[in-house]
């Protein structure tokens, strides 16, 4: 047997090199594949692993604080800490802290925002000239994000060379007139505030009375005497100009400084003064509680402000001091006409810089909170709604009867605000009770440690969360920036904490607010575990142990945000009332739990591509192997002529298999080893010992179907022609039918023609069913988006590998069959017959074939696609897979119509 076998290997050189090629690249493949695969397992393992940890690990927050939406998608929204205003108690938080293996359990306490009234000077200097009277108007606006313009109060210099000015004792109270020294008059003439006060009309009073066009005043200069000017009823500072009162809301928040230190390293971007102390309280300084502070150096809010300078025209022949004394000076000088001269801008960070210099201490007798932003959900995004706030949340007994709202909050509002005030509102014209922040120490957010963009958790206590224009129009509204805060309390996007406190104080200074509740201080709890390394089982399991503990020792809503990554999420603004157009903006919520579903997800991938490539490789190695039985059965009949039995005639082929697969997989191990450093793939000894046996275990499983095929054979093969004609078979005119009549003239020869298609064609759909469906996974995170760049290399390279298979199957077969029907063919060249049109002949049957196999084996793939919840991308990657098989067949039958026409058409003839 043995000697038979190697004549046969030996007398068909050809058809053995061909299958032992077929072999070696099969195993060889299969072997480089899985390293690939392998590789890049570990290249996405190491992605995973770098990008698991984030701030925290744990998110804890009161009972009942997870919206609908969060619930509902897994997520944790990104500006969830903005509406967050207490609701676990201190105790809890300890409690926490007493978990075993709690590393860190941060606190912050949001709670509330702070109001300072900062005065914001206006200097005009420069468009000063040598005219003897001038007036000019200051039309102040805010300008938020480049699209919102808030309205602010008209201001108005009057400046003279011509006399001086003296302060006079006022005709009421305490305020400071200044008078002007006309030559003739009996007396200085009053000109600040003069008449112009006295004239000007007493609008109702709302907390927006600001931006009031009928609120405005009057600052005087003279050039003989410069130490002399007011701005209101105060002194201005130097220089000619004018003044705005800027309200610029804070938010102040409490912190532990030992566990905020280890979790973010607040106390090492420190840049002025000290840290907050561990355990620093307020200290009592009857009637106020002092509050130690840290100030944010930097500020995200984006509402600067911008005055445009007009120079009026005063009228001619007017004696300009006796106007401004009359009651008319106010009529008069706000109806004058104007000229623009110039323009003042103030930086937000300017303003916000100006007004922290000023900020040795506040006291504090109002404190404002806002509510989480609600949503409604639409297809494909988040409509943010809007809310009205009355203006009772801006009564305050301090600044009877409204504290004055910041510019922009008459604008559209997200946030439901709610106003704690102090207890006692006089004592001889101030608060009796309120508390004085004091600034211990600035720190700058930007030093502190930065986190990966891929895992990033929500850090409202450090920066705002960034909503980013989704469309055309935003980006134009926008300028391509992200939507920042602004000083309106209730905008969708609110400003992180400017001021830092601890836990202990912020507790003194809750009690001294009517309403507040210093028992349940605290928002959210940060929590970091102990030994964790990645995402390995130990470290998973560690963390979900911490979180089940700390719930059911506390009773709060526990999220696990180790493995998270930011999900954008489109949200919907409606337009605002004072410019701001409809905004569409994409915003990084966080999804929870992505890195484990990715790595489960990458293994059943891996799994799947390598069963995938050794089936598409057996059964090209089988079709090869029946196409050869097929064609040497007239051979296999004389054997049995001769006495041989089937068995005998199956070990034979088996053995013949067997020992070109031993070979090839022997020469396979080398070429794998060589390829895989020259591609740097993770190819280890283990995986190249691993090709011999893969080689001859796949010839051996890939020549059973033969070998029994063999064995069924008869003596009557001998002699018997392939093909028997069949009844009722009509008389063919066109090739299309002549094509159709061949196929049913031999179905067996269709079938096997088709076979390799089936696989190659099921495999593509089923492979590219897997590559959505894993990428679907991926889909809409910034981690999944990395990973999915990452893992693409691979998948080509499997897509590849099986559409060559499947093309060289169809080859094989295409041209065993042309060998076959050699006589037939010339025969018909014969009858005048051109190549043009016998190409066609091959190319139509070679069409019949690829889509007796593609159409379903793409359907067999789709199917297994939609098992694995592929959905409507399995139905394109069948139908993709299935076109792809026709036209590989088209290609594949290229090779054969070449080799026909160097056929000799007598010695195809002479042979039949």
């Amino acid at each position: 047997m043995g000697r038979f076998i190697w004549r046969e290997i030996r007398g068909r050189p050809g058809r053995v090199a061909a299958l032992g090629l077929g072999t070696l690249a099969a195993a060889a493949s299969f072997v480089l594949l899985t390293s690939a695969v392998s590789t890049s397992q570990l290249r996405v393992v190491g992605t995973v692993r770098e990008h698991f940890r984030a701030a925290y690990d744990i998110l804890v927050r009161p009972p009942g604080s997870r919206t609908g939406l969060e619930r509902k998608h897994q997520l944790v929204q990104a500006n969830f800490l903005s509406g967050a205003y207490g609701g676990i108690t201190v105790d809890q938080w300890r409690r926490v802290l007493d978990v075993p293996g709690v590393e860190v359990a941060a606190p912050i306490a949001n709670l509330g925002y702070v109001i300072p009234i900062h005065r914001v000077p206006i200097r005009i200097d420069r468009h000063l000239d040598d005219e003897p009277v001038q007036l000019y108007r200051v039309r102040t606006t805010w300008l938020a994000n480049g699209t919102s313009r808030y309205p602010g109060g008209d201001l108005y210099v009057y400046y003279t060379r011509r006399h001086r000015f003296v302060a006079i004792p006022p005709p009421f109270g305490t305020l400071r007139t200044l008078a002007e020294v006309v030559p003739g008059a009996q007396e200085p003439v009053p000109v600040c505030p003069g008449g112009f006060l006295e004239g000007a009309p007493r609008p109702e009073r709302t907390p927006y009375s600001g931006a009031d066009p009928a609120n405005t005043y009057l600052q005087c200069f003279s050039g003989r005497s410069p130490r002399l000017g007011r701005f209101n009823l105060q002194p201005f500072p130097r220089g000619v100009g004018t003044a705005t009162d800027a309200e610029f809301p804070i938010l102040l928040a409490g912190i532990d400084p030992l566990q905020e230190a280890r979790l973010v390293g607040l106390d090492r971007a420190v840049v002025g003064g000290r840290f907050l102390r561990e355990g620093e309280v307020a200290e009592t300084a009857a009637p106020e509680v002092e509050i130690p502070v840290i100030a944010s150096s930097r500020m995200y809010v984006d509402q600067g402000l911008v005055a445009e300078v007009e120079r009026l025209a005063i009228p001619p022949g007017a004696r300009f001091p006796t106007l401004l004394g009359s009651r008319r000076a106010f009529e008069l000088i706000t109806s004058l006409p104007g000229r623009a001269v110039g323009r003042v801008t103030m930086d937000p960070q300017d303003l916000y810089r100006s007004m922290l210099r000023d900020l040795g201490g506040l006291s504090v007798a109002d404190l404002w909170t806002a509510a989480p932003v609600r949503y409604a959900e639409t297809p494909g995004r988040l409509r943010a709604l809007a809310v009205e706030n009355p203006d009772a949340v801006w009564e305050s007994p301090a600044q009877s009867p409204f504290f004055p709202a910041p510019p922009g909050n008459e604008d559209v509002q997200f946030r439901g605000l709610r106003g704690y005030h102090a207890p006692c509102s006089q004592r001889l014209g101030g608060c009796t009770v309120a508390a004085q922040l004091r600034v211990v120490g600035r720190f700058d957010p930007e030093r502190l440690p930065g986190f990966s963009p891929l895992s990033r958790v929500p850090l409202e206590s450090y920066y705002p969360p960034v909503a980013l224009p989704a469309d055309r129009a935003s980006r134009e509204a926008l300028g391509g920036r992200p939507l920042l805060p602004t000083m309106n309390l209730g905008d969708y996007v609110s400003q992180p904490p400017f001021l830092f406190t601890t836990i202990d104080a912020a507790r003194d200074l809750l009690r001294t607010f009517q309403g507040a509740d210093p028992s349940a201080p605290i928002s959210a709890i940060r929590v970091r575990v102990a030994g964790v390394a990645g995402p390995d089982p130990l470290s998973r399991e560690r963390i979900r142990r911490v979180a089940e503990l700390i719930h059911r020792r506390t009773g709060l809503a526990v999220d696990i945000t180790a493995g998270s990554s930011p999900r954008p999420m489109l949200v919907e603004l409606p337009p605002g009332r004072f410019g701001r157009p409809r905004l569409l903006l994409s915003e990084p919520w966080v999804e929870k739990g992505v890195a484990v579903r990715y790595l489960e997800a990458l293994d059943r991938k891996s799994l799947a591509l390598s069963l995938l490539v050794l089936l598409a490789a057996g059964f090209f190695l089988a079709n090869g192997a029946l196409a050869s039985v097929r064609a040497r059965r007239a051979e296999l009949g004389t054997l049995l002529c001769l006495g041989w039995d089937g068995g005998r005639l199956a070990r034979a082929v088996l053995g013949e298999l067997a020992l070109v697969g031993a070979a090839a997989g022997t020469a396979g191990a080398g070429l794998a080893l060589a390829l895989g450093r020259a591609l740097g793939l993770e190819v280890g000894l283990p995986r190249v010992l691993l090709v011999p046996p893969v080689g001859l275990a796949l010839a051996l499983a890939s020549g059973l179907a033969p070998a029994l095929r063999a064995a069924r054979g008869s003596p009557l093969d001998a002699v018997r022609p392939p093909a028997h004609p069949r009844a009722g078979l009509r008389a063919v005119r066109r090739l299309p039918s002549m094509a159709l009549a061949e196929l049913l003239r031999l179905p067996s020869r269709a079938i096997v023609g088709s076979a390799g298609l089936l696989v190659g064609a099921g495999a593509l759909a089923f492979l590219l069913s897997v590559e959505l469906g894993f990428r679907g996974v991926l889909v809409g995170t910034l981690l999944g988006r990395a990973i999915s760049l990452e893992v693409r290399g691979v998948d080509l390279l499997s897509a590849a590998l099986t559409g060559v298979l499947g093309a060289a199957s169809v080859a094989d077969v295409l041209a065993l069959n042309l060998r076959e029907r050699a006589p037939e063919l010339a025969l018909l060249r014969a009858s005048g017959w051109s190549g043009r049109h016998l190409g066609l002949l091959l190319a139509l049957e070679a069409a019949g074939v690829g889509a007796l196999g593609a159409v379903p084996g793409a359907a067999v793939g789709a199917a297994a696609g939609l098992l694995l919840g592929g959905g409507a991308a399995a139905l394109l990657s069948g139908a993709t897979a299935a076109g792809g098989g026709v036209v590989l067949a088209l290609l594949a039958s290229t090779v054969p119509a070449l080799a026909l026409g160097r056929t000799a058409t007598a010695r195809a003839l002479a042979e039949e």
